[in-house]
């Protein structure tokens, strides 16, 4: 199935080639979770990330049970930093 996946900063470079501008389409497995995708993009996972699917934020403890549905948009964002 396909999911639309939006990142901000660095982390549009673990999307695949050919993504524009931190946005990508990927095909997914069915039953998929936000954790298998970014697995999948081999994002580092001990890093802290804010995950949101169409909207709504996804907490760490559901990042691995939470299904993907087809057409879904997955945001995975960087943790603000600042001063």
């Amino acid at each position: 199935m396909k999911i639309r996946v939006k990142t901000a900063g660095l982390l549009g470079d673990y999307l695949p080639p050919g993504s524009e501008r931190n946005r990508a389409v990927l095909r997914v497995a069915s039953g998929a979770t936000p954790l298998d995708v970014m697995r999948q993009l081999r994002m580092p996972l001990e890093n802290s990330y804010l995950v949101s699917l169409n909207g709504s934020v996804v907490r760490v403890a559901e990042r691995g049970t939470r299904v993907l549905e087809e057409d879904d948009q997955l945001a995975i964002m960087p943790p603000l930093k600042g001063g």
